[in-house]
């Protein structure tokens, strides 16, 4: 179990490093700028999450198979979220907040930004119920 919280803060730790690399990105007035914001402060959380994952995991009583697969979907999540973001600041990928009713520039924009939804979504779900199953206990 230790060492699987020091992974969580180890990854943690690094998704704060990436995220403040991609704050120069920002920084730099990239093209898409609030796109790139955006994928920078979700990035901070993110990492801050991971690590705040990292802090309870002591107290969360799963079976190990359990426990492995709750911090595998929860960095699957993570990763792929952040991979998402950058993907939509580089294509100007609309968004219903940031260009309500603008289509994607190409069909396979769309596919593959909702493929990564397809992952993102289950195993954020997922990972968080384990988590609040494993604290129950």
């Amino acid at each position: 179990m230790e060492t699987e919280r020091r992974l969580l803060f180890r990854q943690g730790a690094l998704f704060l490093l990436v995220s403040a690399l991609i704050g120069l990105v920002v920084a730099a007035q990239a093209p898409h700028v609030l796109k790139w914001r955006a994928a920078h402060v979700s990035g901070l959380m993110t990492g801050l999450l991971i690590i705040g994952l990292g802090a309870l995991w002591s107290e969360v009583r799963l079976s190990d198979r359990v426990r492995r697969l709750t911090w595998q979907l929860g960095l699957t999540a993570a990763w792929v979220g952040l991979a998402l973001n950058v993907f939509s600041a580089i294509v100007d990928f609309p968004g219903p907040a940031s260009d309500p009713g603008r289509q994607a520039d190409a069909v396979w924009q769309t596919a593959l930004f909702f493929s990564g939804l397809a992952v993102v979504v289950p195993a954020t779900l997922a990972s968080f119920a384990l988590v609040w199953r494993g604290l129950r206990r």
